[in-house]
Order: structure tokens, then C-alpha cells, then sequence
């Protein structure tokens, strides 16, 4: 038997999560609205534990907890709990083979008397938890003594410079180094994780921050900004001088964005434009010139991700993502390793990550349109790939619909790129179809798993992503065509995607949708105001619906430049001309508005207002907040009320003509 069909045995057969058993009758609503069941696994160092967050639902107890499993037993324990009212887990990570470290976040406000007046703004907290997995301890790095020297409490708390790996009672992090509490001017502490006591590792500079140490852990470089221009910091070993050896225009094809060290303190790695996408490039901070040496690049795609390390020599050896696959390696065993990977595991993005100590174990996250997210584990001595958890285990690939890369055209000439999802088992022929833009709207879709696509694909409908002017990730010019373009060229790039499909005979021009979530939400309220006889009906989810507000309540008005201004404009005519609550008497198609009471990226007034308004027009609109909720919708129960919300309020406009539905509640 050879090495694949060996490993794709082990694949099939060798799983640490059941997955259970499941047919395409059992999918519901909740099926795809549930949490995921499994995220964020990571190995200890040694490769003795692996942690994870799990959902938890157990009678009235819903939630998600950090579960850790003891491999050598497979005995699991919970060691943090949360209910997703309070707060919610942002990331996890390993500091030694015993402490764990949770980032948490919570939506807060701030109320606070400063000199001759109050500051008032709503934040999120990011607080940083440190959990010893032997005694099960949780604590926290800094006192509440430490944070009374701010007259504003900082909002991030979580700040990581540097974890400190080989020193098992300090960690580095980053606080505001004056007493505003505004995240300027960062200074570093060392903290004592035992004893909570912070000293002064690195003093502040004027608006620097994103401060970065070399392998020696040495403060070596900073980002500073000072109106529109960004400037790269870079500590000189020799003069023991800071310089400014990169400086650049917020939104330039000049950016450059720094990843870190080399094993050697002058291999320096960053990210920049080559062909107006970017690239990955290394420098030698002792060359005059600072020449780059292209690392990695990509034709029709900027590259993204973090630097890839070897624990035992600690010389970069490849960056965790690239747009279109997995890990990008430049180490030549590495490099078999994920070619090994990717023919065993073929049509899917692998991506190797958390690699031990001694090279022997590591992880692999392996994910595509229809595979919500495969976790392996994997050993290098035997060569071995175990299943050891699914992201949702009711959503198995096979009753999942396919999706397709397209590229259209739009009216203006330029090219957009684009993910068609449709139903399984259904032709592409005058099916009902959602448009369904992304948010951000810098982000971008790139026909991975999405469980929103797979649940409208699954009650039947047509599903439509695309990349529109000012999404991310294809250049420069793309992401620029964009600046200021909200309700305008942007609006046209989503209706066209629409009427390509209608040509194409795809789908039904008398079923037309449009769906999505923040930015997302606020195109689908502006298809609806822009083409009022087109869609047939419109959900905006955490969505803007008036521009001027968004941009004045962002806007620093003690600061001679903004980049919002830049970003959306700052006319305050065009602003509200590009807001549809102020257009509701347009609109002839049902709405559906969702909202979290507690969003901190788009706040519920939003929502609120654009309700006033359709109802003062007497539109037909529904409304439904959700209590408790920030932005991402993270707690299951909210997140399953939107799902239902969606399925009944679709049901209603734009229902599916067949005799069984696929989708029930």
C-alpha cells in the first residue's frame, strides 16, 4: 500500500471528534446557524496538549469553552467557559507547554471627566487571560492597580509584543505610555505573569506604536503616523538609533508592512507592492539600499498571512496564506511535506501550522467550498495525518452545494471577479437567486466554506459573492476603485453580477435578492433604493444605512486628516445622497433589518433609523434586534433567531417553488 492510500485511510477512519452520523433529511435552519463545533486548535510546544475552543450545549448551558486534551490520554478538560453574553474568545495561543493564552473581548463604554469635560464613547474591552492548564488557575497579567495611571481606561489590554517563549514568567506587552489611554504612543512592559508586576521594557514615541522585537527580543521596530503619512521605525544595532527607513501615503502603492525577523537581527521580512500586488519580500538591514529579495508573489493576488518559523532553528521557513492555497513554504523539506499533503487531501486549501518543538508534530487546517474545516493532526516520524475535529460536524461535504469560480464584466468595462453557489442537485436554469456582497468593505470572498451561502443554497436559492471595487486582495487598483465609490460604481458591480446571470439564463429575473451583513447589509438597502423594481426583497444584517452618521462618528475632528474622509468622502451633501434612510419612500421591496444591541462596528441606530423611516413610508419592513449581541454574531441563540429570521421572511418574498421545503425550523 502506498503512502497516500495509507494516509487517506488514516484520513477517512482516525477521528478524535466523532463527526456522528448524518443525512441531508436532518439539516435544519439551526444546522447552519449553530456555533461551530470546533475552532481554533493549537499545540503546546511539546505536542502533549491541544487545545481548542468548543461549543457547548448542554441543556440550558450554551456557549463556547476552552477545552485542552491531554494526547497522551485523550482525556479533555474545560478550562474557560463563556456564554457569549459577557464576553467572547478572540484568539488563543500557547506561551510554554503549561500556559495557555485566551484574548477576550467585550463591548463596553466609556463615561469619563477629564480636566474640563467628559469624554463618552462606546469601545470594545480586549482583555488577555492566562490559564495554567495543570491547576486550572486563570489569571489575568496586569492589576487593577496598573490601569488606574489612565484617566481612560486603554480598551486593548491583550497586546502580546512578544510572548517570551524561552522565559516562563514574563511576556512583553504593549499599554499607552501617557495617561490619555488612547492607543497612541505605545510604550512595552514587561510583565511578571506570576506576580503581575510591570517595568518599563521600551518608552513610548509620538503616535508610534505596532511595536515588533527581533529573536533576541529586542524592541527593533515601531509604526509611526502622523497625519496621512506612515512611517516604518527601524532600530539600528550599531548607532543605536532609531530610523525611519520606510515612509509612505496612507492607501499608497508605497506601503510597506512589516512581518518580522530572520534568525540573523538584520533579515528583516516585509510586505510591499511588486506589480501592484503584494508581495513578500526580505531585506538586510545593513544594505544602504535596503534591496528587496522577492520571497513570494502572486500574478492575480496579494499576499497575505504571517511569517512561518522553525522552532529549532528559528529561521523563517514560509507564510501561513496565500489567497488561492495553503501554506507557502521556502523550506525545501517543508515544501515536500505540503505537496505530500496537498495530493492526499487534493482540492482543498491546507494549511500547516503549529509546528512542536522538535519538528515532529504539527497541524493542519484543510477547508474548500463544501468542507467546512477539516483539523489533522500530523507527525512527521511516521508520516501520519490524523482527523482529529470538524468546524461544524452536521454540515458533511457531501450534502453541501458546489461552488464555482466566474468573472464578469461590468458596465463600466472593468473585470469582477466572482463565487456562484448553486443548489445541489438542482441545473442552473432559472433557479431563485440571493446577491450576497461581502462586508468590510476592504475584505474579500474567495469561495471558501461559507455557511451563510450553504444555507440559501440549501433552501434552494442561487447564491452570488462577489468581488467588487474596493474589495481586498487583488491590487492596488482594485481596492483604490473603491475610495469614495459607496452607492455608486461599487452598487453597479452587484447588479451586474445579477443581470450576468440573468443572461447567462441562471437566474429568474423575476427572483432577484440581495442579502449581507454590515457593509453588505448597507448594499443590499442601497440595491433596494438604486433599482427599486429589481430585487424582489432585501436583508441587511448589522447594516449602514446612514453614511453621514457612519463617517461623523468615526471622524476625529482634532485630527487635520482622517482616513475616513479618504475612504467614503466628506461631503457632507454626497454623504447623506449615498444614505439610504433618507431615500426609504423608494423603496418597494420587503425589508428585513437584523441588529445587535451591543454592535460596536455598526451601531443598532442604524437600524434603527432605517426602520423609523420604511415604517414612516409606510414600507414593509421587519425588524429584529438582538440582545446582547456585538457585530459577529456570536452567541448561538441570536445567531439561530437571525437564521430563522431570514428563512421566514424569504419564505414569504421570495419562496422556493417545490412541494418540500429543504431548510425547516
Amino acid at each position: 500500500m502506498t503512502f497516500f492510500s495509507k494516509l487517506l485511510l488514516v484520513i477517512y477512519f482516525s477521528i478524535f471528534f466523532s463527526a456522528g452520523t448524518f443525512a441531508a433529511s436532518d439539516l435544519s435552519t439551526e444546522s447552519f446557524s449553530q456555533l461551530p463545533d470546533v475552532s481554533n486548535l493549537v499545540l503546546s510546544p511539546s505536542g502533549k496538549k491541544l487545545a481548542s475552543t468548543v461549543r457547548v450545549s448542554v441543556g440550558d448551558t450554551q456557549g463556547v469553552a476552552v477545552q485542552v486534551m491531554d494526547l497522551a490520554t485523550k482525556k479533555n478538560k474545560m478550562v474557560l467557559f463563556t456564554d457569549n453574553s459577557k464576553f467572547f474568545f478572540k484568539w488563543i495561543g500557547w506561551k510554554d507547554d503549561t500556559t495557555l493564552m485566551v484574548s477576550t473581548f467585550t463591548p463596553a463604554e466609556r463615561d469619563t471627566w477629564v480636566g474640563m469635560g467628559s469624554v463618552r464613547f462606546k469601545t470594545r474591552d480586549h482583555d488577555l487571560m492566562l490559564i495554567d492548564t495543570e491547576s486550572e488557575k486563570i489569571t489575568q497579567p496586569i492589576t487593577s492597580k496598573f490601569l488606574k495611571r489612565y484617566k481612560i481606561t486603554p480598551s486593548v489590554r491583550d497586546w502580546v509584543v512578544d510572548s517570551l517563549y524561552d522565559d516562563p514568567e514574563h511576556i512583553l506587552m504593549a499599554f499607552p505610555g501617557a495617561d490619555a489611554g488612547f492607543m497612541s504612543g505605545l510604550m512595552v512592559y514587561k510583565i511578571n505573569i506570576k506576580t503581575q508586576r510591570a517595568t518599563t521594557y521600551h518608552s513610548s514615541k509620538t503616535n508610534a506604536g505596532n511595536w515588533m522585537t527581533d529573536q533576541q527580543h529586542r524592541v527593533r521596530v515601531g509604526t509611526q503616523i502622523e497625519d496621512d503619512q506612515v512611517s516604518i521605525l527601524v532600530y539600528d544595532l550599531d548607532s543605536k538609533k532609531w530610523q525611519s527607513l520606510w515612509t509612505y501615503k496612507i492607501f499608497s502603492e508605497d506601503q510597506v508592512d512589516p512581518l518580522g525577523f530572520g534568525k540573523d537581527p538584520n533579515e528583516f521580512y516585509i510586505r510591499a507592492y511588486h506589480q501592484s500586488r503584494q508581495a513578500i519580500f526580505k531585506v538586510n538591514l545593513k544594505d544602504p539600499t535596503l534591496k528587496r529579495e522577492l520571497m513570494v508573489a502572486d500574478a492575480n493576488y496579494d499576499v497575505q498571512g504571517s511569517l512561518v518559523y522553525s522552532p529549532v532553528t528559528g529561521e523563517v521557513i514560509g507564510v501561513s496564506a496565500s489567497a488561492e492555497g495553503g501554506t507557502h513554504f521556502f523550506d525545501k523539506g517543508m515544501q515536500s511535506l505540503q505537496a505530500k499533503i496537498d495530493k492526499a487531501i487534493p482540492e482543498h486549501r491546507n494549511y500547516i501550522y503549529s509546528i512542536t518543538n522538535d519538528l515532529n508534530m504539527f497541524l493542519v487546517f484543510s477547508s474548500n467550498a463544501t468542507n467546512s474545516g477539516t483539523f489533522y493532526l500530523g507527525t512527521m516520524n511516521p508520516l501520519r495525518l490524523d482527523a482529529v475535529a470538524y468546524s461544524y460536524k452536521k454540515l458533511l461535504p457531501e450534502f453541501m452545494s458546489n461552488t464555482q469560480r466566474i468573472e464578469y464584466t461590468a458596465r463600466d468595462g472593468l473585470k469582477i471577479e466572482a463565487y456562484l453557489t448553486i443548489p445541489k442537485g438542482k441545473p442552473a436554469k432559472n433557479l431563485p437567486t440571493l446577491m450576497f456582497p461581502h462586508g468590510g468593505p476592504h475584505a474579500r470572498d474567495s469561495g471558501v466554506f461559507d455557511y451563510w451561502a450553504q444555507f440559501f443554497a440549501n433552501k434552494g436559492y442561487a447564491v452570488l459573492q462577489m468581488n467588487f471595487r474596493g474589495s481586498d486582495g487583488q491590487g492596488i487598483d482594485h481596492r483604490n476603485a473603491g475610495m469614495k465609490n459607496w452607492g455608486k460604481e461599487m452598487q453597479d458591480d452587484v447588479e451586474d453580477g445579477a443581470r450576468k446571470l440573468i443572461a447567462d439564463g441562471i437566474a429568474d429575473p423575476n427572483a432577484i435578492g440581495i442579502v449581507g451583513g454590515s457593509y453588505g447589509g448597507y448594499a443590499a438597502l442601497m440595491g433596494v433604493v438604486k433599482t427599486p423594481d429589481f430585487y424582489r426583497c432585501a436583508i441587511s444584517v448589522n447594516g449602514v444605512s446612514n453614511v453621514y452618521d457612519l463617517v461623523k462618528d468615526r471622524r476625529a475632528f482634532w485630527l487635520s486628516y482622517n482616513a475616513i474622509d479618504e475612504q467614503i468622502g466628506n461631503d457632507n451633501a454626497t454623504l447623506k445622497a449615498i444614505s439610504p434612510v433618507n431615500f426609504a419612500d423608494k423603496i418597494k421591496a420587503p425589508v428585513l433589518l437584523v441588529h445587535g444591541t451591543d454592535d460596536r462596528q455598526v451601531e443598532i441606530k442604524h437600524s434603527y433609523q432605517m426602520r423609523d423611516a420604511l415604517q414612516k413610508a409606510k414600507k414593509d419592513v421587519t425588524f429584529v434586534e438582538l440582545p446582547s449581541e456585538d457585530h459577529f454574531l456570536l452567541n448561538e441563540k441570536n445567531r439561530i433567531d437571525t437564521f430563522r429570521a431570514m428563512d421566514a421572511f424569504l419564505n414569504k418574498c421570495l419562496p422556493i417553488k417545490t412541494d418540500k421545503p429543504v431548510a425547516v425550523n
